[in-house]
């Protein structure tokens, strides 16, 4: 899902000879980076050789799980494109940006969605789901710390293969987050396959979680993590109360909501 919440990204042509990437007004003197990717992908697939500066305002946390990186790259090979005459469909961007990102994908459009195949197929919810979320206030947190995709996943492979869902299990287990969200009765069924690990190392979390869904917030952990979203009813001053006793005030919240449209 994406939120009315993310980075802010300024892009425009430029006649030096090479990108200039500014994150919070400090140049990325580094290559690899989502965005630069993003850049030299469209320079290889059009041969148009014009270069850009790029202006970002980090808003969304390293390491959450929030798409930090991914949102950054599909939105610069998005709007670069357009700036190029707009070569390239949005179906056609989707299919490029997978090369940035396994999740890239979903936000070239931005649709309210199921992910699918290692994140580069996007099918739309439909809109009695949509019109159902709307009736719940979101909170996304992050504790003061950090996960690394790669490794996560890694260990998931290596470790902890007893964790993996079919297909089928998983269809079933969205049907059944469908059906509550639709039904409004009590709190949702959330699923994530990383929760355990994550949970085993970080006990306080988990009962964070616990405590939150006992007051109607129904908390999930974000991907890999670390970061965590929350939806609630009417409770959302309870909810960030509960979240900044637990983790300090320090920590980074945020009350949003969906784009559903």
């Amino acid at each position: 899902m994406a939120l009315n919440f993310g980075d802010f990204i300024e892009i425009s042509t430029s006649s030096s000879v090479g990108d200039e990437i500014f994150f919070d007004g400090i140049s990325a003197d580094w290559k690899n980076n989502s965005i630069q990717t993003a850049i030299d992908l469209f320079r290889s697939k059009t041969l148009i050789g014009k270069y850009f500066r790029i202006f970002v305002k980090k808003n969304i946390p390293i390491g959450s799980g929030f798409g930090g990186g991914s949102s950054n790259g599909a939105v610069v090979l998005r709007e670069v494109n357009r700036i190029c005459g707009g070569i390239f469909s949005a179906t056609e961007l989707e299919v490029l940006s997978g090369e940035i990102g396994a999740d890239c994908p979903f936000f070239i459009r931005g649709l309210p969605s199921i992910v699918g195949g290692i994140g580069d197929v996007c099918w739309p919810i439909d809109k009695k789901m949509t019109s159902a979320l709307e009736n719940y206030d979101l909170i996304i947190f992050k504790p003061p710390f950090s996960v690394n995709t790669s490794e996560a996943y890694a260990a998931l492979r290596e470790n902890f293969r007893r964790l993996y869902v079919t297909k089928e299990e998983a269809e079933n287990k969205f049907f059944e987050l469908r059906e509550a969200a639709i039904s409004k009765k009590g709190t949702l069924p959330l699923f994530n396959t990383f929760a355990e690990i994550f949970f085993a190392d970080h006990e306080n979390l988990a009962n964070l979680c616990h405590d939150l869904r006992n007051i109607g917030a129904s908390t999930m952990l974000t991907g890999s993590g670390s970061g965590f979203f929350c939806l609630t009813k009417g409770s959302s001053d309870v909810v960030e109360k509960k979240i900044r006793r637990t983790l300090g005030e320090d920590v980074f919240l945020k009350k949003t909501s969906f784009i559903l449209r």
